[in-house]
C-alpha cells in the first residue's frame, strides 16, 4: 500500500515546508518506490509509492488535473472496465487507477465515491470550491488519520508520522481502549482524543475550518435477490466470489495467500489456483503461507493444509509455531496502535522477510468469512423474524427443529433467539447475566461504568435500517468484519498490501440481499459457501464443522514468558491509567499459567501494556501525559 499525507492551512498563509518535508520522511518507509509533493495555494500533498500493479508504475502522483484538482490515491480499483466507457473524454488518455478516479470526480463531483469499487484511501483538493476531501473505502482497508486545529489540518496514512509532524499533545481516548478490550473499537475512533480517523465508507469534506463527515455508501435495506432454485444462488455466488479473488490477484508480481486449512483461506487458494492456471489472473505466480501449530494438539491444522496443497499440486511455506512462538520477547515491540496481534509479531516478521526475498508485495487473507458466510451454528434471527411477522406455526416448527439440532430446551431457545433480539440493547445488557459473568474481574469498575463496557460486548448496531432481525444480524456481522479490518491490526505488522476477497463490495451486497435460509441451514453452517464450492474444495475441507483455536498456543506463551510478564505487570501502566486493578491483574496472570479459560483475553491487556509504555517514544509531551493520566488524582471519577 502506498502512503499519502498533506497539510491544508486555513489562514491562507505560507505553508511550513519543514513540516511537509518531515511528513514526507515519515512516509518514505511505507513507499519505497519514490514519490513527490505538490503545493497548491494553501494546501500541499505528499505521495510515496508502493507499486503492486503495472498501471501503478505509470502514475505520477500527486496527480494534477487540467483544472487544478490534486489527487493522492492509495488504492486498487476493481471496476475499471465498467468506469472507462462511462467516463470517456474525461479520462484524457489516462487509464491508470488514479487517472480514472480523477476523471470520475471531474464528471460526478463528490458523488463519484459510491461509483468506485475499490480498496482505497484518498485525499483530493479542489481549488475551485476551496475544499479538501478525505475518503476511505467501505471496509477501511487503508488507514487515514487527520489532526485538526484552529490553523490547519494535517493528514496521513501513517499515525506515527502524523503525531510527530503535528507535535500534538497526546491524550489516550479511554473509549477507544474500551472498544479494544471488548474485541474491536468503533471505526470512528482513534487511540487519541485529538487525532481523528476517516471512518470506512465515509467522506470528510473540509473547507476553511468547517468540517463535514458523511457516509457515502451503505447496505440497502430494500434490496432483495430472489431466485427459484438453490442452483441459481450457487451460480451467482461462484461468479461473485471468483471475480473477487480475480480482482485481488491483480499484480505484476507473485501473490501470496494465507492457508490455514479453514474454509475461507482454502476457498480463496483453490479459486486463485484455478484462475492462475487458466491464465485469467494477472499475477504470474501464486504461493501459500501457513502457520503450523506444531506444539498445539488442539489447533494443529496441518492435515487440512496438506489437503489443499495436494489439491493445487504444490506445498507452500510452512512456519512452525515452535520457531516463531507466541509472546516471544519481540512482542514488546509495540505497534503504533494497541494491537492484539503483537503477540504474533515474530511470525509476521518472518512472513515479511520471506515475501521481500521473493519479490512479493500482495497477500490475500480470508478475513470476514466468519461474519459474511455465517459460521455460527445458530438461527441467526430467523426465529425472531417469524415472531415479528406473526408466523407462529413456522416459529413453532423452527423452534422444534433448532432445539433438536442444538440440544437446547424449546422455551430457552424461544427466549434467547426469538424474544431477546427484539428488546432494546439496554434491556439486553441487563438480561444477559452472562455478560457480567464473562467480564474478567481485573477490570476497574469505574472504567467499566464510564465506557458502557458491557454494552460494547454486544457488538455494533445496524446503522442501515434493516427491517427483520435476520437482516440486522447480517448487517451487524458485516460491520463487525469492517471493525476487524479498519483497526489496522494486521496492516501495521505487514510490509505488504493485504487484500480481502470475501469483503469485496458486490459479494457483501449479494450476501446481504439473499434469503437467510441460503446462508445458514439447520445442521449446516456456511450453507451457500459449501454448496457453491463443492466441486472446488477438497472433501475434507467441505466436511469441516469448526477450526483450530490458537488459545492453547497463547496459554503456553503466557506460561513460557511468565517471569518476564510478571516483572512487566508488577507496576502496570494499564493500572496507572485506571483500566484495571493491579491485584486482580496479577491474580489473572498467575491463573493463566495453568490454562484458566477465564484469562483467555489477558493477552489483550499485555499488548495494551506494551503500547502504553511505547508512548514515551513520542518525546517529553507523551511522557508527561503518561505520568499525568496515570496519577490517581487525574482519573475521572466513576459515574
Amino acid at each position: 500500500m502506498s502512503a499519502i499525507g498533506g497539510i491544508y492551512s486555513f489562514d491562507r498563509g505560507s505553508l511550513d515546508e519543514s513540516m511537509l518535508a518531515a511528513l514526507g520522511r515519515g512516509l518514505a518507509s511505507l513507499g519505497p518506490d519514490g514519490g513527490r509533493f505538490i503545493k497548491s495555494g494553501p494546501m500541499a500533498m505528499v505521495y510515496r509509492a508502493f507499486h503492486t500493479t503495472k498501471e501503478s508504475r505509470q502514475e505520477l502522483q500527486p496527480l494534477v488535473s487540467a483544472s487544478g484538482q490534486v489527487l493522492c490515491w492509495d488504492g486498487r480499483l476493481d471496476n475499471r472496465e465498467d468506469l472507462i466507457p462511462v467516463l470517456g473524454e474525461w479520462l484524457r488518455g489516462d487509464f491508470t487507477d488514479a487517472g480514472i478516479v480523477m476523471a470520475a470526480y471531474l464528471k460526478f463531483g463528490i458523488d463519484f465515491l459510491p461509483k468506485i469499487i475499490a480498496d482505497f484511501g484518498l485525499s483530493l483538493w479542489d481549488p475551485l470550491s476551496g475544499s479538501l476531501i478525505l475518503a476511505r473505502d467501505v471496509i477501511g482497508s487503508r488507514d487515514l488519520y487527520y489532526h485538526l486545529n484552529e490553523r490547519e489540518v494535517i493528514w496521513s496514512t501513517n499515525l506515527s508520522s502524523l503525531i510527530e509532524v503535528s507535535q500534538v499533545n497526546l491524550e489516550v481516548d479511554e473509549n477507544y481502549i474500551a472498544g479494544y478490550l471488548t474485541r474491536l473499537p468503533d471505526t470512528s475512533q482513534s487511540p487519541f482524543k485529538n487525532i481523528n480517523v476517516v471512518p470506512p465508507a465515509h467522506v470528510v469534506v473540509i473547507k476553511d475550518s468547517d468540517v463535514q463527515v458523511r457516509r457515502f455508501w451503505g447496505l440497502d435495506p430494500d434490496r432483495e435477490i430472489r431466485y427459484s432454485s438453490d442452483a441459481e444462488y450457487e451460480e451467482h455466488f461462484r461468479h461473485l466470489f471468483t471475480d473477487a479473488v480475480r480482482c485481488c490477484l491483480r499484480s505484476d508480481r507473485p501473490v501470496w495467500s494465507d492457508l490455514s486449512g479453514g474454509l475461507d483461506s482454502s476457498s480463496i487458494v483453490c479459486i486463485a489456483d484455478q484462475l492462475v492456471r487458466a491464465g485469467k489472473a494477472e499475477t504470474p505466480l501464486l504461493e501459500t503461507v501457513s502457520c503450523i501449530r506444531d506444539e498445539s494438539v488442539s489447533s494443529n491444522e496441518l492435515k487440512f493444509i496438506r489437503c489443499v496443497e495436494e489439491k493445487i499440486g504444490r506445498q507452500g511455506y510452512h512456519l512452525p509455531e515452535s520457531a516463531f512462538p507466541v509472546l516471544s520477547p519481540t512482542a514488546s515491540e509495540s505497534s503504533v496502535i494497541p494491537n492484539a496481534l503483537d503477540i504474533f509479531i515474530s511470525l509476521h516478521k518472518q512472513v515479511n522477510k520471506l515475501m521481500a526475498e521473493k519479490g512479493a508485495r500482495v497477500r490475500l487473507c480470508g478475513t470476514g468469512g466468519d461474519q459474511i458466510f455465517n459460521s455460527v451454528p445458530s438461527p441467526g434471527g430467523v426465529l425472531a423474524d417469524f415472531l415479528v411477522c406473526g408466523k407462529f406455526w413456522q416459529l413453532h416448527e423452527g423452534l422444534a427443529a433448532w432445539s433438536r439440532d442444538r440440544n437446547k430446551p424449546y422455551l430457552k431457545l424461544l427466549w434467547e433467539e426469538a424474544i431477546t433480539p427484539l428488546l432494546s440493547r439496554n434491556i439486553q445488557v441487563r438480561l444477559k447475566r452472562d455478560l457480567t459473568r464473562r467480564l474478567p474481574d481485573w477490570y476497574d469498575p469505574g472504567f467499566v461504568e464510564r465506557t458502557n463496557f458491557k454494552e460494547l460486548l454486544l457488538g455494533p448496531t445496524d446503522t442501515f435500517g434493516f427491517h427483520l432481525p435476520s437482516q440486522r444480524n447480517q448487517a451487524t456481522n458485516f460491520l463487525g468484519a469492517v471493525r476487524s479490518v479498519a483497526t489496522g491490526y494486521a496492516r501495521v505488522l505487514q510490509n505488504v498490501e493485504l487484500r480481502l476477497p470475501i469483503l469485496q463490495r458486490p459479494l457483501v451486497e449479494f450476501m446481504q440481499a439473499i434469503p437467510t435460509e441460503q446462508r445458514r441451514r439447520i445442521g449446516e453452517t456456511r450453507s451457500l459457501q459449501r454448496r457453491a464450492l463443492k466441486d472446488v474444495l477438497p472433501p475434507e475441507i467441505l466436511r469441516r464443522k469448526g477450526k483450530g483455536n490458537p488459545s492453547e498456543a497463547v496459554f503456553r506463551g503466557l506460561t513460557r514468558e511468565y517471569t518476564r510478564l510478571h516483572s512487566l505487570l508488577s507496576d502496570a501502566y494499564v493500572a496507572r491509567y485506571g483500566y484495571v486493578n493491579q491485584q486482580g491483574l496479577m491474580r489473572a496472570l498467575e491463573r493463566s499459567r495453568y490454562g484458566d479459560k477465564r484469562t483467555s483475553d489477558l493477552f489483550r491487556i499485555i499488548s495494551l501494556e506494551f503500547w502504553l509504555r511505547s508512548l514515551e517514544r513520542y518525546g517529553p509531551a507523551a511522557k508527561s501525559n503518561v505520568a499525568v493520566l496515570g496519577s490517581p488524582e487525574a482519573r475521572p471519577a466513576a459515574a
